[in-house]
């Protein structure tokens, strides 16, 4: 297991998460789906969090549309430490959490994709595999994980899963289907259930790109 960092210690689980997304970009105000998505919680379950870390004058609130909004606070004592804190600790979100999004039905591509990028993720979107594997020979070093459907024209998604493994070893790979699991023989596999809900997609999300590489297991996560 890795040595925890200054920010798991200062700020450990989904306020780390969160404030690794705020620090680096700080002129942006997040809402509260926004936050819980990248956190890859509940909003309700994230409140708490924003609360103490509004209370420790970390992050300020704003409420506009019926909505709370909320932005690393500049008036912050330690505003720049932390800056530096997490530029130095924690990757920039748009550099090492890309995800590649493999999805023949281009609605559902582009709902994905506009939901993961609400939640500070980069992402690149394909429709078919030979267009996945084109993305992939272009930003192949910079792609953490992909989200592919399972059954498509041409190469089924644990073909092109198996592909990609085979050029990037250790590359996380979550399968989504209206079919069920029993359709996927891949061992280890995370398998995301569609019609799915943005809570079940960040929560499977952010468990993958949070697993220990050397601790590979079988997540099914359900849409409701």
């Amino acid at each position: 297991m890795p040595e925890p960092t200054t920010l798991d210690v200062l700020f450990p689980g989904p306020r780390r998460l969160v404030l690794c997304a705020m620090f680096h970009q700080p002129d942006r105000w997040w809402s509260l789906p926004e936050l819980a998505g990248r956190a890859g919680l509940q909003p309700s379950s994230l409140r708490q969090h924003m609360a103490a870390l509004r209370t420790a004058g970390v992050v300020r609130e704003k409420m506009q549309g019926g909505r709370a909004w909320f932005q690393a606070d500049p008036d912050c004592p330690v505003f720049a430490e932390l800056e530096s804190l997490v530029a130095k600790l924690s990757p920039r979100p748009d550099a090492a959490e890309t995800i590649l999004v493999v999805e023949d039905q281009h609605a559902t591509a582009r709902i994905t994709r506009i939901l993961l990028e609400s939640w500070g993720y980069r992402v690149f979107e394909a429709h078919n595999a030979a267009e996945a594997l084109a993305l992939f020979e272009q930003h192949g070093p910079s792609v953490h994980l992909v989200l592919t459907d399972l059954i498509m024209p041409g190469l089924t998604g644990a073909e092109l899963a198996s592909e990609l493994l085979r050029r990037k070893p250790g590359l996380r790979v979550v399968f989504m289907s209206g079919y069920p699991s029993e359709h996927l023989h891949t061992p280890g596999a995370a398998f995301l259930p569609k019609p799915f809900n943005p809570g079940s997609l960040s929560r499977m999300i952010r468990r993958e790109l949070d697993r220990p590489a050397a601790a590979p297991a079988v997540r099914h996560m359900k849409s409701s």
